[in-house]
């Protein structure tokens, strides 16, 4: 997950291509993903849902805060 946080902080070329290697389709826009990745508390890790598709989870203090999916869509998840 080291080469997705050093591809945040590079260019969109970049970026786009670490995500594919993980598994992810980048959408157009890479200004979410890229703050996501590049929060300084945060840590990346790699899983996949039921259907064996790709999800980055953004964690931070030990908890979930992000999840982009396999299709390059961003879900922010809040405490309950």
């Amino acid at each position: 997950m080291a080469s997705l946080r050093a591809a945040a902080t590079a260019s969109d070329a970049a970026l786009d291509l670490a995500l594919l290697r993980v598994g992810i389709l980048a959408p157009v826009e890479l200004d979410e993903i890229r703050t996501l990745f590049v929060r300084a508390a945060a840590t990346l890790r790699a899983t996949s849902n039921r259907d064996g598709h790709r999800i980055v989870e953004v964690v931070e203090h030990g908890r979930t805060f992000a999840q982009v999916h396999h299709d390059g869509r961003v879900f922010t998840l809040t405490a309950a």
